[in-house]
């Protein structure tokens, strides 16, 4: 295969990511504002992809890509085991999200309809944050819920 040709393949490859990532954005987006949130999106290049507000509280949220890792068969349920990637590639180096670059993580799978949204405290500097439907897990309450935006919208009304 020429040099040429590896080129367009790669150049096709970054542009449905691209895509998908940015379906994911808007679907997020759309998510918050059908919440009462006012959305907003940045002009320069930051670590994060928008920020979701509910006054007094700002939230600044980064969309990831929820990966379906398995089905694992337990007493004839089926437990699906997800994980989001916190990082993103830089020159073939990974740069993992920290408290400074983002307060919230999303994870979507479009395929699917799943989200999961995780305070960045909680998955700082792991190359997969793993979440399961399976009753005991601990990512379990982040799946398909606002849990995470609602602790952390009241946590001033409860520390108070």
């Amino acid at each position: 295969m020429s040099n040429e040709m590896i080129n367009e393949s790669k150049k096709f490859e970054y542009q449905e990511a691209t895509k998908y990532g940015t379906l994911r954005e808007l679907k997020a987006v759309q998510m918050f504002m059908e919440r009462g949130f006012i959305v907003s999106t940045p002009n320069m290049n930051v670590r994060y992809d928008f920020i979701a507000e509910k006054y007094p509280k700002y939230i600044r949220i980064q969309v990831k890509k929820l990966i379906l890792k398995k089905g694992d068969i337990d007493d004839s349920l089926i437990h699906k085991t997800w994980c989001i990637r916190p990082y993103s590639t830089l020159y073939g180096k990974k740069r993992f999200y920290k408290e400074e670059d983002c307060d919230m993580v999303i994870g979507i799978c479009l395929k699917t309809d799943t989200f999961a949204i995780v305070p960045i405290d909680k998955i700082n500097e792991k190359t997969e944050f793993r979440l399961s439907e399976h009753e005991t897990s601990i990512g379990r309450e982040y799946l398909n819920s606002f849990k995470a935006i609602n602790d952390f919208i009241n946590f001033d009304k409860k520390n108070t």
